[in-house]
């Protein structure tokens, strides 16, 4: 970039390309106005930075895109995913349950280097080739204490014949189970979705190989051709496990990595039509936020009434007018024209969103790549609502840094150009008050969990950077536009 824009360029040359990636910084303050000027300039963010030494000549790789970044810093293990939707999915953790070290889609081994993949784009260890590490043989007399071990973890032994497949070792992770098979290694996972929606995925992530795009894990099919087995009332999928750590969401180049990998997806997604069911789309954002807002008026009721209100009632109460009048200026951004022009306009041709993206459901990969796991919840929308969480979650992880938004913005639009209306979207998902909202739908519609406490202490102590953060965000909105 130019004048206020200072960028890092970090660079990473492997066997087949240079692989880019872009660290923004910016001098004077005004990064909104900036960024809005450099996406408006011809020619945009599509056009390949010249490398040092390179005489200006442009590499092209195998999907048109500038590829990610080495990352050097090595995220933290945390513990597995909540498995909310994306009306539900936030930031603050799910009522805990039995701890447990490891993550799903995660292996605490470590993963042999291996030659880079003729294709960068496709997932090495993940879609094809398998470690040896990976793969078990059959120990005598061990079937029935696996199977046992299986059924005990609340998972039917048959699913593994209905795939064809003997596992020589089991681990959970979270509500999947991981196998150690001939085949290598696999993640299996019992599914509260109806076998049209599994089927309703496993067309998207056909249509998503065929743009290109492969930085997710597909089904594996049973003999018979399916993305899934029905045993006993209960449906199942398995997928390959994909080697890696969670996203690191502290971490700027593993967040630019992300960001750029959502907009990849995002744009490979569009144009899918599928055949036969699909999930509801979600445009109707006001209505939804709406509702959200009326059960944050409820809740006040509900805590207000009580004859004996206990700690979190109190501290509701103390901060719930702030909040519900958080979510009417959000409810008012959502309802511009220009608004709901873009999302009338996204309608005719949407993309498919992730819906939920917990760290946990994006895997840094060994060969330097973000994988997408979990697309339980996909469903076609606007971008902005996938955007806005990834957002939201980085904010979060670095106490409301305006730099996390810079790099978030400037990687997507790396490789999908926002129009002007989504930074306004951007401004109302990111003003409504999620983490507020998300822990009173725990405490008042799940039950009381002594842990809700700690969390609204948690939500009040960010809550000055945050509110600082938005402000400035506004105020040059209003500038550029």
């Amino acid at each position: 970039m130019r004048n206020a824009w200072h960028l890092v360029i970090c660079c990473r040359n492997t066997q087949h390309r240079t692989e880019v990636i872009y660290m923004a910084d910016n001098k004077n303050g005004d990064w909104l106005k900036q960024l809005f000027n450099e996406v408006m300039r011809p020619p945009k963010w599509m056009k390949e930075p010249k490398r040092p030494g390179g005489g200006g000549a442009k590499k092209p790789n195998g999907d048109g895109k500038k590829a990610e970044a080495d990352v050097s810093i090595s995220p933290k293990k945390r513990q597995p995913p909540g498995w909310w939707s994306w009306s539900q999915s936030d930031g603050v953790p799910k009522a805990r349950r039995r701890k447990r070290e490891r993550q799903s889609h995660r292996s605490p081994q470590q993963v042999r280097k291996t030659k880079p993949a003729v294709k960068k784009e496709r997932l090495s260890n993940s879609q094809g080739r398998l470690s040896q590490s990976d793969l078990g043989s059959a120990l005598p007399g061990s079937e029935s204490g696996l199977q046992a071990q299986i059924r005990r973890h609340g998972f039917s032994p048959s699913v593994c014949r209905s795939y064809g497949i003997t596992p020589t070792k089991v681990e959970p992770f979270g509500p999947v189970l991981r196998l150690r098979t001939q085949q290598g290694l696999v993640a299996l996972k019992k599914s509260y979705l109806q076998p049209a929606h599994i089927s309703f995925l496993h067309q998207a992530f056909l249509h998503l190989e065929q743009k290109k795009f492969t930085r997710f894990s597909p089904f594996l099919l049973t003999p018979d051709g399916k993305p899934y087995a029905t045993i006993g009332g209960d449906t199942y999928y398995a997928t390959r496990w994909i080697r890696g750590q969670e996203v690191d969401f502290r971490s700027m180049p593993q967040l630019a990595l992300t960001a750029r990998t959502l907009a990849d997806f995002h744009v490979a997604s569009r144009g899918f039509e599928p055949d036969g069911y699909a999930p509801p789309p979600i445009f109707d954002m006001v209505d939804r936020f709406k509702d959200r807002r009326d059960e944050l008026a409820e809740w006040k009721r509900r805590a207000a009434i009580k004859s004996r209100p206990d700690d979190i009632d109190k501290i509701y109460l103390k901060h719930a007018d702030h909040y519900i009048d958080q979510a009417d200026q959000a409810l008012a951004m959502l309802r511009r024209p220009q608004v709901r022009s873009q999302l009338l306009f996204e309608e005719d041709d949407p993309s498919l969103l992730h819906l939920d993206l917990t760290p946990y459901n994006m895997i840094y990969t060994p060969n330097n790549q973000v994988a997408l796991i979990d697309l339980d919840f996909a469903a076609f929308g606007p971008r902005t609502l996938d955007l806005a969480h990834l957002m939201r979650r980085g904010l979060q992880r670095q106490d409301w840094d305006e730099a996390v938004a810079r790099h978030v913005l400037v990687n997507y639009n790396a490789a999908a150009s926002l129009q002007p209306a989504e930074y306004q979207i951007l401004s109302g998902l990111l003003r409504f008050p999620h983490r507020f909202w998300r822990i009173g739908y725990q405490h008042y519609d799940l039950g009381h969990d002594p842990n809700h406490l700690g969390y609204f202490q948690l939500a009040e102590a960010e809550e000055q950077k945050r509110l600082a953060f938005l402000d400035k965000y506004d105020k040059q909105i209003s500038r550029v536009w």
